[in-house]
């Protein structure tokens, strides 16, 4: 491997545009190198190359890409139902690779991907970059202090999603739709704050709002042998303001707008009677520093935050959720 790790982006739609920008600064700083971009349409990756001011590769073709060498790590922002084949070739070209959510469309070809990146040795991790929101974060340090005996923590994230034709709204190479956009997100975060995983859960209730192949609006409930309850709303039907709620006995944390693709938000701690006290931090990037976070791993020799197991086990968690 090289001193500077050389990375490319594959995918360039939305996803791709904001690990784009993470790239784009890291590259910047030296930290790395973005050194080629993989879309579908030759010109179309060609002009995206020429436009971000950093001399970039582009390439029309996974395997070709792979094939020629020169790249340590990927990051993979192609569309939902790729995700689990691409992969498996990324471990056949052994390269490290950065996943967007959901790591596949079902369990099996999930873990087939963990266990073939475990073969070679090579790092996985999966986008949830909401672990990154330095407010997150800094909720997290917090628990012990100002939240006490976690009892709830409650998520509501809701979007107007504006590809209603597009093909997750379709359901091609999609299963999923506020569940694969927001859902698998907010229930990330819900068990990264209670340090739990899905499969710890003694019971699991789900009311899925369907309109055509895939899922509109979900309410998810989450209940564990301690009293603890986990509840995530996510539609990709309306707007309201992005909320965080983790209750405990010492008391309340609240983030508002603090989930989505920026690192915005308020951090407010409630003790029980109602006094109120503003959390203040630094915003960052959360794909900037999602991509800073992954590439350590890599240079470490550590498992991503988010590894491809946890990946893998949302997905389970996701086909659990849809199954009934």
């Amino acid at each position: 491997m090289s001193e500077t790790l050389r990375v490319a982006l594959v995918g360039l739609g939305d996803a791709g545009a904001h690990h784009a920008r993470a790239l784009k600064a890291l590259h910047g700083e030296g930290r790395m190198r973005w050194v080629a971009c993989c879309g579908r349409d030759p010109a179309r990756t060609l002009r995206y190359c020429e436009a971000q001011g950093v001399d970039l590769q582009p390439w029309a073709s996974l395997d070709a890409m792979l094939d020629a060498g020169g790249i340590d790590a990927v990051v993979l922002a192609t569309p939902d139902g790729l995700h689990g084949s691409q992969a498996l070739r990324l471990a056949e070209g052994g390269v490290h690779a950065l996943v967007e959510k959901p790591l596949a469309l079902d369990a099996e070809s999930a873990f087939r991907a963990v266990e073939a990146f475990r073969e070679k040795g090579l790092r996985l991790g999966v986008g949830y970059q909401l672990r990154h929101h330095a407010g997150h974060r800094l909720a997290r340090e917090a628990l012990e202090t100002r939240v006490g005996r976690l009892r709830r923590v409650d998520l509501r994230w809701t979007w107007p999603d504006p590809a209603v034709d597009g093909w997750r709204a379709r359901g091609e190479g999609s299963r999923w739709w506020s569940l694969a956009a927001l859902g698998t997100h907010a229930l990330d975060l819900a068990l990264w704050f209670a340090r739990r995983g899905p499969e710890d859960a003694s019971s699991v209730e789900a009311i899925i709002d369907r309109e055509g192949p895939v899922d509109r609006r979900a309410e998810v409930c989450l209940g564990f042998g301690d009293g603890l309850t986990l509840h995530v709303a996510v539609s990709v039907e309306y707007r309201s303001v992005p909320r965080l709620s983790i209750v405990g006995d010492l008391g309340e944390l609240e983030a508002l707008g603090t989930l989505g693709a920026r690192g915005e938000g308020t951090l407010v701690h409630r003790l029980p009677r109602g006094a109120t006290e503003l959390l203040p931090f630094q915003p960052v990037d959360p794909y900037q520093a999602q991509l800073q976070a992954f590439l350590a791993a890599v240079e470490g020799g550590q498992e991503p935050s988010a590894s491809g197991s946890v990946g893998a086990r949302q997905v389970r968690l996701l086909e659990r959720l849809t199954a009934r």
